[in-house]
């Protein structure tokens, strides 16, 4: 059995106050436990929360951690994960380095005095870097499929093998064609063979965690900016036979309310496309169980 539990749902920029106490205001972060194991999914600022949460076991803690890329809130909480500064804890962070950057170069630099007044070399934890790319990987003795993303910089989805459960997270990405091609049929958007391949990455996965940022309003003014509509979201799990779609992602601008409608929207389409399909949209410090 696996489980999940979401410490960050937000893209962007964190966003507490009291418009986003339903849902939250942390950036990305996902904790996912199987058997002994523990995987996390992103350090957005959420990781603060789950670095907290960790310490009162009181027991050393060794973890995976899968970094999507390397924007500011996919990483911003690594400083204030309190765990990685205290000795005998491990942690291995994995992602997607740059040409001209490897993988702890890039994490280390934004614990540059100039920006932080700690450094990196400073956590007295045991921290790890090891760069991926697209392909499969044994981590943990788990099988972890990766996906180039559709997304500026160098963004991959991720796959975990949990014994009979697969879970995809997929937190930042766009389609590769459908609003491009202003003669496509809606119904039959997912054509392009970025989206084709997506399909196939995701196919009848026990938990999709999907990009749902924008309405398609929205979209259509913020195309190239490497976020999802939630339409396509839906029809993407849908097509792909997926049990239980998570939004993700939630745009700054949303407030509680605004996420309501998106997430009311996207089970009516849900219902058309495929009524087998289970739709929530992400809610920080809510648990899953799979």
């Amino acid at each position: 059995m696996a489980s999940v539990k979401f410490w960050g749902v937000r893209g962007s920029i964190p966003t507490p106050g009291p418009s986003t106490i339903q849902y939250g205001g942390n950036t990305s972060c996902v904790e996912v436990r199987h058997e002994d194991k523990l995987f996390i999914l992103d350090a957005g600022s959420g990781i603060r929360e789950l670095g907290i949460d960790l310490l009162k076991k009181k027991e050393p803690v060794r973890a995976s951690i899968f970094i999507s890329h390397m924007h500011w809130d996919h990483i911003q909480g690594i400083p204030f994960f309190t765990p990685a500064y205290i000795p005998g804890n491990n942690f291995i962070f994995y992602g997607a380095e740059e040409p001209e950057k490897d993988l702890a170069t890039i994490i280390r630099d934004q614990m540059n005095p100039t920006y932080f007044p700690i450094e990196l070399q400073d956590m007295a934890g045991k921290l790890e870097f090891q760069s991926i790319f697209e392909g499969t990987h044994s981590i943990q003795g788990i099988r972890v499929d990766t996906l180039f993303l559709n997304h500026p910089g160098n963004s991959l989805g991720y796959k975990l093998h949990l014994g009979d459960q697969d879970i995809v997270y997929i937190s930042d990405n766009e389609p590769f064609g459908w609003y491009q091609r202003k003669d496509a049929d809606r119904e039959e958007f997912i054509g392009e063979d970025g989206d084709l391949k997506l399909l196939d990455f995701i196919r009848n996965a026990d938990l999709l965690i999907h990009d749902a940022q924008y309405t398609p309003e929205e979209y259509s003014n913020k195309q190239t900016w490497g976020h999802s509509p939630y339409d396509y979201t839906v029809k993407l799990a849908s097509d792909a036979g997926v049990r239980h779609l998570v939004l993700y992602h939630h745009d700054p601008m949303h407030d509680d309310g605004s996420i309501d409608s998106i997430l009311a929207k996207a089970r009516e389409l849900g219902k058309v496309s495929n009524p087998d399909l289970e739709i929530s949209a992400a809610i920080e410090g809510n648990s899953l169980e799979l």
